[in-house]
């Protein structure tokens, strides 16, 4: 069996390599969104087995405890109110 070669121009090698990085980029990128909403929902659900008098003294109520796991991982703007633990947390 013979294999013939195709000869490919070194400007289409570069385009298909720039095409391929700004692929892997975009998916990392997607990625490491997904991840963040992951723990979010994971922040959400511990945050939620807390009694309700703990999440006064944080400063939350039951009805925004997804939005602020979503502040918190970089998923929505940090625009909640400073409460008494504010400067622990990480901007």
């Amino acid at each position: 069996m013979h294999i013939t070669t195709i000869p490919l121009r070194p400007g289409l090698i570069t385009q298909a390599h720039r095409a391929l990085q700004g692929a892997a980029l975009g998916l990392g990128r997607l990625l490491h969104r997904r991840l963040r909403a992951h723990q979010a929902q994971a922040t959400a659900r511990v945050l939620s087995q807390l009694d309700d008098r703990v999440l006064r003294d944080l400063g939350l109520s039951r009805s925004e405890l997804l939005s602020a796991a979503a502040e918190l991982h970089g998923l929505a703007a940090r625009d909640r109110r400073p409460s008494l633990f504010g400067a622990l947390l990480p901007r």
